[in-house]
C-alpha cells in the first residue's frame, strides 16, 4: 500500500483571492441583488397590464368550462366536511413516503427513493398554493401553506427518527443522500418544467397521466428526508443544502404552475379584469420567493452550500489516468470519501511488474482534473503470466 497527499498543490489551486478582490466580489453580489429587486418592482406594473389584456381575451373565449374549473378546485382544495378525512389520508401517506424515502436514502437505493416520490401526496397542496395565488384567494393560500408545512415537518422529524433508530452512520455517505444536499440552477429548471406539467395535467384531464411523472421529476419528499437524516448526523451544512433544494423545488413549482393556470384559462377572464392588481401582487411575491432561493445558488456556493459531489468526476479521472499511462494496469475498485473538505480516494489496480503507475502521478492527475485538494491511497495487485509446455515422451 502506498500513500501520497498533494494537499499543498491542491490548496494553492482552490485558494480564493484575498483582500480587495473578496470585498469586490461581495459588493458585486449586493449590487446584483439590489438590481434584481428593482427589476421586480418595475415588472409588477407590466404584469398587471398583461393580465388585463389576457382577461379581455379570455372573457371573449373561455377555454375552460365552468364544470371543469370546479373539478380542479375540488381536487386541490379540501374544505368543510372533506377536510378531516383528507388530512388523515395526507398525514398517513406523508409518513409512509418519508419512511420509504429515508430508508431508500440510507440504503442508497434509487428505486426505493423513486417509490417514495410516487407515494407522497405533497404535489397537490403545492399546486393548490399556485391556484389560490392566481385566483386571488389569500385565505386559501394560507391554508394550503399550512398543510404543506405540516407535511414537511412531519417528514423531517420522521426521517430523523429513522436515522437515529438505525445503528451507526453510513460511511461513506450514500450517493443518493449527497446528491440531495447540493442544489443548483438545474434543479430550479426541473422544478419549473414539472410545475407547468403538473398544472396543465390538473386543468386538462386528458393530460392527467403525466402527473406520476411529474412527481418523479421533481422530488419533494426525498430532500425533506435528507434534511432529517443529516440533522440527526450533525451535518448542519448538508441539512441546509437539502432544505434549500426543497425550497427551490416548491418555489419553482408554484411559479410555473401559476403561469400555466393563467395561460390555460383556469382563471376566468372576468376575474383577471376585476382582480388583476391582487393577482399581480401575488405573482410578485411568488417571484420574490424565487429570487430569495436563487441567490444562495448563484452567489453563496462555498459559503452556504456543501461542496458538490465529486465521486463521478474522480472515477472518470482515474479511468483517464490508466488509459494515459499506456501500461497494462486495470482498475479494480475506486472508493471515495467526501465527508471532509478534502476527498479521500482509495484505488485498487491490477498491473504487471515493471509497469506499475505511481501514486504520486495519480494524485497529481486527480488534483489537476478536480482543481482541488485530494488525498490518494493506491493498492496494486501484481499480475504475472507464466507458460509451460509438457511433451509426452510415450
Amino acid at each position: 500500500m502506498t500513500d501520497h497527499s498533494v494537499d499543498d498543490r491542491a490548496h494553492t489551486l482552490s485558494r480564493p483571492a484575498e483582500g480587495s478582490s473578496s470585498e469586490g466580489a461581495e459588493e458585486a453580489a449586493e449590487d446584483r441583488a439590489g438590481s434584481l429587486a428593482t427589476q421586480l418592482v418595475r415588472v409588477s406594473g407590466i404584469i398587471g397590464s398583461a393580465l388585463g389584456h389576457l382577461g379581455v381575451h379570455l372573457e371573449r373565449q373561455d377555454p375552460v368550462q365552468h364544470h371543469e374549473r370546479r373539478r380542479v378546485i375540488r381536487a386541490l382544495f379540501h374544505e368543510g366536511a372533506r377536510l378531516r378525512p383528507f388530512f388523515a389520508r395526507y398525514t398517513s401517506l406523508m409518513a409512509l413516503a418519508a419512511t420509504i424515502a429515508a430508508l431508500g436514502l440510507i440504503s442508497n437505493s434509487t428505486a426505493v427513493v423513486i417509490g417514495a416520490m410516487l407515494v407522497a401526496p405533497l404535489m397537490a397542496p403545492v399546486l393548490g398554493i399556485a391556484a389560490a395565488v392566481v385566483m386571488a384567494w389569500p385565505m386559501r393560500v394560507l391554508r394550503q401553506s399550512v398543510i404543506v408545512t405540516i407535511g414537511s415537518v412531519l417528514s423531517i422529524g420522521l426521517a430523523a427518527l429513522i436515522s437515529f433508530a438505525i445503528p451507526g452512520d453510513p460511511a461513506p455517505l450514500p450517493s443518493e443522500l449527497i446528491a440531495r444536499t447540493s442544489p443548483n440552477l438545474l434543479d430550479l429548471g426541473i422544478a419549473l418544467a414539472a410545475g407547468a406539467a403538473g398544472a396543465y395535467g390538473q386543468v386538462r384531464r386528458q393530460a392527467s397521466d403525466a402527473l406520476p411523472g411529474v412527481a418523479v421529476a421533481v422530488a419533494l419528499v426525498p430532500p425533506l428526508a435528507a434534511v432529517g437524516i443529516t440533522l440527526q448526523m450533525g451535518e448542519w451544512q448538508m441539512a441546509l443544502g437539502a432544505l434549500l433544494l426543497y425550497f427551490v423545488n416548491v418555489a419553482g413549482i408554484v411559479t410555473s404552475a401559476s403561469i400555466t393556470f393563467i395561460a390555460s384559462g383556469f382563471v376566468p377572464g372576468r376575474r383577471l379584469l376585476t382582480g388583476n392588481s391582487s393577482i399581480a401582487s401575488g405573482l410578485r411575491w411568488v417571484a420574490l420567493g424565487v429570487i430569495i432561493v436563487v441567490m444562495p445558488l448563484q452567489f453563496g456556493r462555498g459559503n452556504v452550500l456543501p461542496p458538490t459531489d465529486q465521486t463521478a468526476d474522480i472515477l472518470a479521472a482515474v479511468e483517464e489516468f490508466v488509459e494515459i499511462d499506456e501500461g497494462t494496469a486495470e482498475v479494480v475498485d475506486v472508493s471515495v470519501d467526501v465527508e471532509g473538505d478534502v476527498p479521500d480516494v482509495s484505488v485498487v489496480l491490477i498491473a504487471a511488474p515493471q509497469q506499475e503507475p505511481t501514486v504520486k502521478d495519480l494524485a497529481l492527475h486527480l488534483a489537476d482534473r478536480l482543481d482541488s485538494s485530494v488525498d490518494v491511497s493506491m493498492q496494486i495487485v501484481r499480475s504475472q503470466s507464466d507458460s509451460a509446455s509438457i511433451i509426452n515422451a510415450n
